[in-house]
């Protein structure tokens, strides 16, 4: 009876993990600025490749634990990797001015009309 139903247990969890990883490359697309896709995209990973481990390891239980330290990798460097890449963001633009894709940058803009800096040539 359990072998029975075990692939099917093994289809729903990777349906719920490929759900959320779609939901997590939507949120990247969706999300107005880089902190949020950042959070968007580490959660939304380690919560969608937690199923996918599991229905790899469910008729095998050394796939199973070698998934669940694929896991744990993750959980401890997810986080820390994104904290790393917010900080360095934040260091480059630190008065939130960052380039947009919808606006110039602030060095593209014209010059005040009175203005007679010499350019180099």
């Amino acid at each position: 009876m359990l072998a029975a139903v075990l692939p099917w247990v093994a289809d729903a969890l990777v349906l719920l993990g490929l759900v959320t990883m779609s939901l997590a490359v939507w949120g990247i697309l969706r999300m107005p600025d880089l902190y949020s896709k950042l959070h968007a995209s580490s959660k939304m990973t380690v919560l969608g490749l937690a199923p996918l481990v599991l229905a790899a390891g469910v008729n095998n239980g050394t796939i199973l634990l070698r998934g669940l330290l694929v896991m744990a990798f993750l959980l401890l460097t997810a986080p820390v990797s994104s904290a790393a890449i917010a900080r360095a963001y934040w260091r480059r633009h630190p008065d939130g001015d960052a380039p947009q894709p919808n606006r110039p940058a602030p060095h593209a803009q014209a010059a005040p009309a009175g203005d007679h800096t010499p350019t180099p040539d």
